[in-house]
Formats: structure tokens, sequence, C-alpha cells
């Protein structure tokens, strides 16, 4: 099989349709990829939802562990050569997976392929594309791995805010990636407690400079890309 979408899934049952609906109309064979879903204890309607998809997903359900937790799980069990992440409250566009093993057929050298994205803020509706041409201005989503290494790095980290900036850092040295320049998903994002936001902020922040000492270049340019971001936010509610 060739590749594995992952969703992690916590409390979604509004954006969670829309999300599986993405990764299962890939423009892409149907018996090359597979969708699994991890159900992180969910005490909605989730469940009721995957239920109805069961004929064409993999569901795996936990207690409440977190998302990072039902992320590796699904990562531990996927069967296909290359993974990607997706949020249940974001989705693909048809072309993603087409697009992005494509490119790693071309570079054989490379561990992870990364795209553009659209980034739409769900409180006003407005929508921008978001170039990830360097690779700290994406997302989750939008890094498509090949397996075997990913699993050699120990998946994400557990025990930590920015697990995916983490995987990157760490990597950094001996991984290589391959840039994709078309906008292949849609990133929601939504305006939380900003007290509570930067807070947290500051305590990732704080993490990733006790964890990766050495690259404080790397993290000064992250901060910056969050710093935007939540600044964005500040204007727009």
């Amino acid at each position: 099989m060739t590749a594995s979408i992952i969703i992690p899934v916590y409390n979604a049952e509004h954006t969670l349709q829309a999300a599986l609906e993405s990764a299962l109309r890939q423009k892409f064979p149907g018996t090359e990829f597979e969708v699994i879903v991890v159900n992180d204890g969910s005490t909605d309607h989730t469940a009721a939802i995957l239920e109805s998809y069961k004929q064409e997903i993999r569901i795996f359900t936990q207690k409440n562990s977190g998302a990072l937790k039902a992320s590796n799980a699904g990562f531990r069990a996927a069967q296909g050569k290359y993974v990607i992440k997706l949020d249940a409250d974001d989705r693909f566009e048809p072309p993603l997976l087409q697009e992005m093993t494509a490119a790693k057929e071309r570079h054989p050298d490379v561990t992870f392929v990364y795209c553009d994205y659209y980034e739409k803020n769900v409180a006003t509706g407005e929508v921008k594309v978001v170039s990830a041409e360097n690779i700290f201005s994406t997302v989750g989503g939008g890094i498509l791995f090949c397996r075997d290494a990913f699993a050699r790095e120990g998946f994400f980290r557990e025990d930590i805010k920015f697990a995916e900036y983490d995987l990157l850092l760490r990597t950094k040295d001996k991984w290589k990636g391959c840039y994709v320049p078309k906008p292949l998903f849609w990133y929601n994002r939504r305006i939380g407690s900003l007290t509570s936001s930067a807070q947290w902020l500051k305590e990732a922040f704080r993490e990733l400079y006790q964890i990766h000492p050495d690259k404080h270049a790397e993290i000064k340019q992250i901060r910056g890309y969050e710093i935007t971001r939540t600044n964005n936010d500040l204007f727009s509610s």
C-alpha cells in the first residue's frame, strides 16, 4: 500500500464528515491508500459518524489521551509506505495524495514532502493561501512522511506542545524534504481565548528552547510565524 491518511478525532461531530469525505475522495487508486481514524474518547456523536463510514475506513477507539497519542496510534497502525495526518476540522484537496506521492517518487532521497495550504479564519470567513516554502511555516496536516523513517524517530513526542515543530527540529540535519508549491489542503483556524493562547505559546516555546538549545535560529523563525498568526487573530476578533 502506498499511503495512509491518519485522522485523530475528539468531539468533532460538526467537521468530521467533511474531513472524511476529503480523505476518501482523493484522486488516487482506492486500493493504494487507507484512511485510519483514531477516536480519542469522544463524547459527542463522533462515534456514530464513524460507524456510518466503517466500510471505508479503519477505526480505532481509545480512552481520551490527547491528540498526539491518538496520532501516534494511527501512525503505528498504518500499512502505507507514506503517512500523512489530517486534523478532523481540516480537509484535503482531491489531488493531495497524487501530487505529494508523485513528488516523493521523483525525489527518492527525500524523507518528507510538504505543500502550501489554504488558511481559513473561521470567525471571519477570510481565506488566504499560505506559502510553506519555508518548512517552519507549514502546519502538521501538510506533511507526508516516509513511515519507516518516521517510525525510527519514534513518531511524535507525546509530552510537549509543539510536537510537529520538535520533529522538524530534531530531524533537520538528517532528513531532506521536497516542497510542492501548490495549496493542497485547508487549515481552518479557530480563535480561542487570546490570553490562554498567549500563555500556551509562551510555554510551548520554552519547551522548544529547552529541548533544542542549538536551534535558536530556527525556533526564532517559528516564533515569528506563530506571533504573526496570533496578531492576525487579535485584529480579526
